[in-house]
């Protein structure tokens, strides 16, 4: 498994449990309630600012390195 295979499963993996929410839901079984989906996409929000607020720094080795090309062009 790739990495470029990663956004495919957590797809398909959201929109399995939201069939499994309204299969369940339609048989009376509350499987997760609304409160847990707001915090499931708060706990995702959260990450992805994480992940992506750190990537795209130049705190890192190789975003020093970014940085100092871009200054020896004149980018910066």
């Amino acid at each position: 498994m790739s990495f470029k295979d990663y956004p495919d499963i957590v797809r398909y993996f959201a929109g399995f449990l939201l069939s499994l929410k309204l299969l369940l839901e339609s048989f009376g079984f509350t499987f997760i309630t609304n409160e847990q989906i707001d915090s499931i996409v708060n706990i995702a929000a959260f990450l992805f600012i994480l992940y992506f607020g750190f990537k795209n720094n130049y705190i890192t080795k190789k975003g020093k390195e970014q940085k100092e090309l871009l200054k020896k062009h004149g980018l910066f």
